[in-house]
């Protein structure tokens, strides 16, 4: 099964040169991390194992990775089973997101980062990684090659927990030095992003000082930072912000910046929505689609879509 996916992926790539390179890219970025390795002659053959088919999701308004390969750990053997139909998924540790944003807005001065690679940055003990071995090779002519995920990977049903877990552990034994960043990573964080601040710019660089050094004990590297704080912003390199501290002085420039799932404008401190212009050609379907394309995580614009919902249950 893997191996047909694997063809058909390799047909499609062979037909789109551009696509071709940045999966390339990304899969020999995995190699020279050390996130996946080549599988020795004398371990392929072990009694138990599992060949993840992979492809790839493409995002073109993200400020990183524009492409990212994906593994489909919910693919079946040809007994029926999946990886991730024989996986515990762990329970629910991340926090409610409409929680977040409103003990956000608690605070004058607001910051946010994510995680980078965060999946990444933690590994799976030698002895599972059997269970995540995939085939890839970077050009056609030369043999497919087995390698194996060394790290928690994307997709497969555990991977939330596994990462949250992590990220937990590491504060609860590192809360006696860093008090106020393990409360962050405990409360104000959902899955890799970070989203708190402070009542004063000083209050806001310890938070800021505390989570950096705190994320840094686990090699957890932090980036994309924003805020509608300048002072938050120059702590901290060039490289690793989404905005600059000019952004502040431009309204166009702000009310781009994403903060979990919703739009956030730094100088006038604001949530904002945008919506997609609805169909053309109305039906029930097309209704239905727009209507879920809202995304609004504190029901604030519960109003206008329980009229369109209203209108659903009469059509």
């Amino acid at each position: 099964m893997a191996l047909k996916r694997f063809h058909y992926l390799e047909h499609r790539l062979s037909r789109e040169e551009g696509l071709s390179q940045q999966y390339k890219d990304f899969m020999r970025d995995y190699l020279t991390s050390q996130h996946m390795e080549v599988i020795p002659t004398n371990q392929k053959m072990t009694p138990y194992r599992y060949y993840i088919p992979h492809h790839c999701i493409l995002r073109p308004d993200s400020l990183t990775t524009k492409l990212r390969v994906v593994f489909d750990a919910s693919a079946t053997t040809t007994v029926g089973r999946s990886l991730n139909s024989s996986l515990y998924t762990g329970r629910k540790l991340q926090q409610d997101l409409p929680q977040i944003l409103i003990r956000a807005r608690v605070h004058k001065i607001l910051f946010t980062a994510d995680i980078k690679q965060m999946y990444r940055q933690i590994e799976i003990h030698p002895e599972h990684r059997d269970y995540l071995r995939i085939l890839w090779c970077f050009n056609r002519d030369q043999p497919i090659e087995e390698y194996r995920l060394c790290t928690v990977t994307y997709r497969t049903s555990c991977a939330p927990y596994q990462a949250l877990r992590t990220l937990h552990h590491l504060a609860e034994i590192e809360k006696t030095t860093y008090p106020m960043a393990a409360d962050i990573l405990m409360h104000d964080t959902f899955v890799d992003d970070i989203l708190t601040g402070a009542n004063t710019p000083e209050a806001a660089l310890d938070r800021q000082k505390q989570v950096i050094f705190l994320c840094n004990r686990g090699h957890f590297k932090l980036r994309k930072w924003a805020s509608n704080s300048s002072i938050i912003l120059q702590s901290v390199p060039v490289s690793d912000r989404s905005m600059s501290p000019d952004v502040l002085f431009h309204d166009d420039l702000g009310a781009r910046l994403k903060i979990l799932g919703m739009r956030w404008n730094p100088k006038q401190d604001q949530f904002t929505y945008t919506v997609q212009r609805p169909h053309v050609k109305t039906t029930k379907r097309s209704m239905l689609s727009d209507l879920a394309h809202i995304f609004d995580p504190l029901g604030l614009l519960a109003p206008i879509t329980f009229l369109a919902k209203h209108l659903m249950q009469l059509l």
